[in-house]
Order: C-alpha cells, then sequence, then structure tokens
C-alpha cells in the first residue's frame, strides 16, 4: 500500500471509514457491506457472492460439457443425409458461444450483485495487484470507462491509492498501451499521470525499483523524472541503489536478493551513466560500475553484433568438428556481422 492509501477507506463505499477487514480477501470494508458467515467471520460482499458464482460456474461447464457430448453423439449417428453433419456442426457453434456469453454475463451478476459499477472498481484493482492476474486488470478497465464523470471524481483520490501501487507492483505485466488507456479513462494528461507517481508515491516507486525490481521500471523512473521535470526522484532513485545495505552485502546475497536490479544496470548501463553525468553523479557512477561488475549475466548476446559474433563462433567451432562442409557459413557469417557494425556506427 502506498504512502498515502488509507487502509481505513472501505473499498465499496468511499466515504465510509472501514471497521474491518474482510476476513477471506482482506479488502477494508465498513457496516453497509459486511457480511457474516456461518462461522461468524465478517467477509466483503465478494467473497459472500463468490461460492454462488463458482458453483454456477459448474453448472456452466456441466451444460457446455453435456451439450457438446449429445451434438456429436447426434450428429454422427442420425442417419447421413447430404450436408447434414456440416449444417448441424454449424448450428451447433452458435449455441455453444451463446451459452459461453450469456453463461459469463450471469456468472458476473452473480460474483458483483448488489454493486454498483463503481463500486467494483477498488476490488478489482486490489485483485490486480495480488495476482498480477491481467484479467483483473482488464475487468476493471471495463467498468472503468463505464463510470461517469460524476462517479470518476468521486472515487479518484481513493482509486490512486490502490492502482498506482498494483502498477508499480506489476508493471512487467502490464500491457503497452496501458499508460494511454489511463490517460483516456481517468481523463488527465500525461504530466499529471507522472506526477501522481513522484509527488505522492515517490517513496513506494524508489523502493519496489531497488528491492522488488521489476524489468524496465527502471526506464520508467527515468521518463518520469524527465516529462516531470523532477532529477529529484532520480536522484533519490540512483542514491538507493548505491547505498551501503546493497554495496556492503556479499556477492552471493547481492545476487541473490538484487539480481534483478543488477540486470537492469547491466542492460541499461549506458543509460544510467549518462543520467549520472547530467546530474554530476560521479561518485554514484563509479559505485553503479562496481555493482555491474558483480553481476553474473545469463550466457546471452547482450546485442545484435555480440550475437552474430556468437553465431560466427559458433559456425567456426562447428568446422573444427567437420559439422560443415566449408567456409561459406563463416564468411556469411563474418560479413553479416561487418555490415551491422557499419549500421550501428552510422546510426
Amino acid at each position: 500500500m502506498s504512502e498515502t492509501a488509507n487502509e481505513e477507506i472501505c473499498a465499496f463505499h468511499y466515504h465510509n471509514k472501514s471497521t474491518v477487514q474482510c476476513a477471506l480477501c482482506g479488502l477494508p470494508i465498513c457496516d453497509s457491506d459486511e457480511a457474516i458467515t456461518a462461522e461468524g467471520r465478517k467477509i466483503c460482499a465478494l467473497c459472500f457472492n463468490s461460492p454462488k458464482a463458482t458453483k454456477f460456474r459448474k453448472y456452466i461447464q456441466i451444460v457446455t460439457m453435456v451439450t457438446t457430448i449429445a451434438s456429436a453423439i447426434l450428429i454422427f449417428t442420425l442417419p447421413a443425409l447430404d450436408g447434414f453433419e456440416i449444417w448441424a456442426f454449424l448450428l451447433l457453434i452458435p449455441v455453444m458461444i451463446g451459452l459461453l456469453i450469456g453463461g459469463n454475463k450471469l456468472l458476473t451478476s452473480i460474483a458483483y450483485k448488489g454493486l454498483e459499477k463503481k463500486q467494483m472498481i477498488l476490488p478489482l484493482v486490489r485483485y490486480f495487484e495480488a495476482s498480477g492476474n491481467d484479467q483483473f486488470y482488464k475487468i476493471f478497465f471495463k467498468n472503468l470507462k463505464k463510470l461517469s464523470d460524476e462517479d470518476l471524481e468521486e472515487i479518484r483520490k481513493s482509486l490512486y491509492d490502490y492502482l498506482v501501487p498494483a502498477i508499480v507492483f506489476n508493471y512487467s505485466k502490464l500491457a503497452e498501451t496501458w499508460q494511454e488507456d489511463l490517460l483516456k479513462y481517468l481523463k488527465i494528461d500525461e504530466v499529471s499521470l507522472a506526477k501522481i507517481f513522484t509527488t505522492d508515491f515517490r517513496t513506494l516507486l524508489i523502493n519496489i525499483a531497488v528491492h522488488d525490481a521489476k524489468p524496465e521500471l527502471s526506464k520508467f523512473i527515468f521518463y518520469l523524472g524527465e516529462i516531470t521535470e523532477d532529477d529529484d526522484i532520480i536522484h533519490s532513485y540512483i542514491k538507493e541503489i548505491v547505498s551501503d545495505d546493497i554495496k556492503n552485502l556479499k556477492d552471493e546475497q547481492l545476487r541473490k536478493d538484487y539480481d534483478q536490479l543488477l540486470e537492469e544496470l547491466y542492460l541499461y548501463d549506458e543509460l544510467f551513466y549518462s543520467v549520472c553525468d547530467r546530474l554530476n553523479l560521479q561518485k554514484e557512477k563509479k559505485s553503479l560500475t562496481a555493482l555491474i561488475k558483480r553481476y553474473d549475466p545469463p550466457p546471452v548476446p547482450k546485442s545484435a553484433v555480440d550475437a552474430l559474433k556468437q553465431q560466427k563462433d559458433q559456425v567456426l567451432q562447428m568446422q573444427r568438428q567437420g559439422l560443415v562442409s566449408s567456409k561459406e557459413d563463416f564468411e556469411l557469417a563474418e560479413k553479416e556481422e561487418v555490415e551491422t557494425e557499419k549500421t550501428t556506427e552510422e546510426s
């Protein structure tokens, strides 16, 4: 949870303070929507509806399976008429699609019974944060874009408190268009969205980027600093990377706990170095270099040029083992390497 997020705010009623957390999923709930199980535990509306939805899902699966089997039996046992099997099969397709679409809609209505669209938003975001399942994120967007401007403004602050941590924790699982989608449906501009990350959630962002690093999150921080003209967040990020707590770790522990961070440094070393030069962080630049040297990269090429060199070495090794009959493969690899290096230099 973020620095600004308030666990006491009900996940369903944004103006109410939470009196308890759901005993099953942990969502903060208030007296307005808590339900009591047979065991006396207080749970949210979604968890209360979940057993019914699960039971109905089984019914859908059974009906679908029975329909499929019965249709197959009819198709292959009835008297063979010209084209009968084809028409029967074509008729079966819309029936199956209707079962799936209608069943899923009914399943959703059971799971979210009694809830307005705006009351589904925060639970879906929390489920995505906890599980990383992008299906929750997709359903969240479907509900978000159906909200009125009034509803959106009502939940906006609470939504940011839930949404930003979910994005940061699952950054590597987001679709490429996640930012464009948010700008469109949250109805804010790019700078405003970036400032939410760098101002209200600065500490959370840096801590996750360093201590629970996700692929590409380093580039995202540099982008946020650039678009908001906020060098302090980049400075703080690099300072945290080269803190004594990390530098003083033994190699084994460093690679175990910070392997993803080291990989980010290794892959984007030039980017880190250029930022250090721009901010005059020469001491930190040396520390970053020392950390990169402690990284044990996997045996895969870092660039296209390295890949071609590796290819040439492999062909040469195959020649020595008599697995190729001529030097044509070797010459081809060498020619491609020269052309690639020339293209790289020109660009």
